[in-house]
């Protein structure tokens, strides 16, 4: 299976315009240490939005660059069919963000099975925009053509799971806990109208060294990662982590594969990204067919169970019979 795929460089269709997060004073901190409340504050104001700015036409490009794209494959991938990829990802809906959104952009360009993925997602889009109102320039994924929660969408596409890439945006204004307490709320608001639904979290990508803003810089990305991988799994959630793929290997983006040397990625990024999907599907699946065949052996011995207690009760009966007929006949 193709691991990497060389790029024609093509026209942006929708980039230009994609969020760079509010124009705020980066955090003077040391890596160790949090922002102070001051920097970080509670979230008291929920009518205020959140400033965006737009990419640069030089940033713009950079999402096409594909210099750093291999056709080399990476070793230790599951060999899933395409069959096997598609279906799990056809029935599958990626909720998020610009960040999110280059990775649409990416997947309408391939021809294997991201193509297949259906995605919801909003530029300047974050948890706290997300449970306000539906109004006004207030960040929203549409549908059809009009604005709505994402939860009174998710009930008409009838899919199975959705994977959420939310919180860059959050982290721009507010720190870990509160965006991590924000964000169940939205989960529980989603299950409210899709109970049967599949909930996997995205971590959070971080930002090139250097380059933080507000609360969002890359310790803080840790501890909000950290949070949403625990906040998974005590509620039975998936989480997949997309961020340490495309970093430095010293906790920050990779800076050849942002287009903005700022949060937003290149092609090559998502090309990484998609092996990353590949991995976790097969997890997922192998993790399904083990709990089907737990299922199935713990129904077979129940039966096997049943059936021996049914033998011992014949033969019970056979010889209490045999004891009775003993006894009229005088034996």
């Amino acid at each position: 299976m193709r691991k990497f795929r060389k790029q024609g460089k093509f026209l942006c269709i929708a980039i230009v315009g994609m969020l760079v997060l509010g124009d705020y004073t980066t955090c003077s901190v040391y890596a160790s240490e949090l922002p102070s409340v001051d920097v970080c504050p509670e979230p008291t104001d929920e009518a205020e939005m959140i400033n965006i700015t737009e990419l640069t036409d030089e940033q713009s490009a950079g999402y096409y660059d594909d210099s750093v794209l291999t056709d080399d494959p990476i070793t230790g991938i599951a060999e899933l069919t395409d069959e096997q990829l598609s279906e799990y990802y056809g029935d599958s809906v990626f909720i998020g963000d610009s960040i999110m959104e280059g990775f649409r952009i990416y997947s309408v360009r391939q021809d294997n099975f991201v193509h297949d993925i259906q995605f919801l997602t909003a530029i300047s889009y974050s948890v706290h925009n997300e449970m306000r109102p539906v109004k006004g320039n207030i960040p929203h994924p549409e549908y059809q053509g009009k604005k709505y929660h994402v939860w009174d969408i998710l009930p008409l596409l009838g899919k199975k799971r959705v994977f959420i890439l939310l919180g860059t945006n959050d982290l721009v204004s507010y720190g870990p806990e509160s965006n991590r307490d924000k964000y169940k709320e939205l989960i529980d608001k989603i299950l409210e109208t899709s109970p049967d639904l599949e909930i996997h979290i995205v971590s959070v990508t971080y930002t090139v060294k250097g380059k933080e803003k507000g609360c969002l810089y890359n310790p803080a990305i840790d501890i909000y990662n950290g949070l949403l991988q625990e906040m998974a799994e005590e509620n039975g959630w998936g989480y997949i982590d997309l961020c340490t793929v495309i970093s430095d290997g010293e906790g920050n983006l990779e800076a050849s594969l942002s287009s903005d040397n700022f949060v937003h990625l290149k092609i090559a990024a998502y090309a990484l990204w998609e092996d990353e999907l590949i991995n976790y599907a097969n997890a997922m699946l192998l993790e399904a067919e083990a709990e089907e065949e737990a299922g199935a052996q713990a129904g077979a011995e129940a039966e096997a169970e049943t059936e021996t207690g049914a033998e011992a009760g014949e033969e019970n009966g056979e010889t209490e019979a045999v004891y009775t007929q003993e006894n009229e006949w005088g034996v």
